[in-house]
């Protein structure tokens, strides 16, 4: 990705400095078990995919389980780096959570982007607010009711309306880095879906 906040990672070395055996992996070697710090480092490198919105779901695991087991403590009790190897660990399910759910993953492509956080910038798409309150309004009255039909179709349309947000995410994350406008829209609709997680939650 280009025009990102962040300065560019170290190349990974070619060999183990340790055993001159070929990597693998940007952070251990499958034949000494040497590790290598991942400072500088993007959860996308941490785990050797492309930064892109649309991962695959099974290759995230693959290569989360896969990196996980390199750098798991209980391989490097005896040799001294396990301060590294807890670090590693403690990164590598960090970058996992973000990038195995969607809204989290689509924020931090947002954030390697340079586009603003949500403390910076609050503002949610229009409607929202008037949206989200009709809804939340509408789930008191299924709760006073006490109808579980009444709340299986409220919570049936708080997840339409959310589904529906998640789409637009979608779609604007597939075009980051994109320019200044794209990248504001993507802010106000990831402010705007927190609304409808929110509800969902309480559901």
């Amino acid at each position: 990705m280009s025009e990102t906040r962040e300065t560019a990672a170290p190349a990974p070395p070619a060999k183990c400095a340790a055993c001159d055996e070929p990597l693998a992996s940007r952070l251990f070697c499958d034949n000494c078990r040497c590790l290598y710090p991942a400072d500088g480092l993007n959860h996308f490198e941490l785990l050797g995919l492309t930064p892109t919105f649309d991962l695959d779901p099974a290759e995230l695991r693959q290569k989360y389980f896969a990196t996980a087991r390199g750098v798991h403590p209980d391989y490097h009790s005896e040799r001294g780096d396990q301060t590294v190897s807890v670090h590693l660990s403690a990164q590598l399910n960090e970058a996992q959570r973000v990038l195995a759910d969607p809204v989290l993953r689509a924020e931090y492509l947002l954030e390697l982007a340079g586009g603003s956080t949500a403390v910076a910038d609050k503002r949610v798409l229009d409607g929202v607010l008037v949206d989200t309150l009709t809804l939340r309004e509408e789930l008191e009255e299924t709760k006073a009711a006490g109808d579980p039909g009444a709340r299986a179709a409220c919570q049936a349309n708080v997840a339409r309306r959310h589904g529906l947000v998640l789409e637009q995410v979608a779609a604007l994350a597939r075009q980051l880095p994109g320019d200044e406008a794209l990248r504001t829209r993507l802010r106000a609709t990831l402010n705007s879906i927190k609304y409808y997680q929110k509800l969902l939650a309480e559901l």
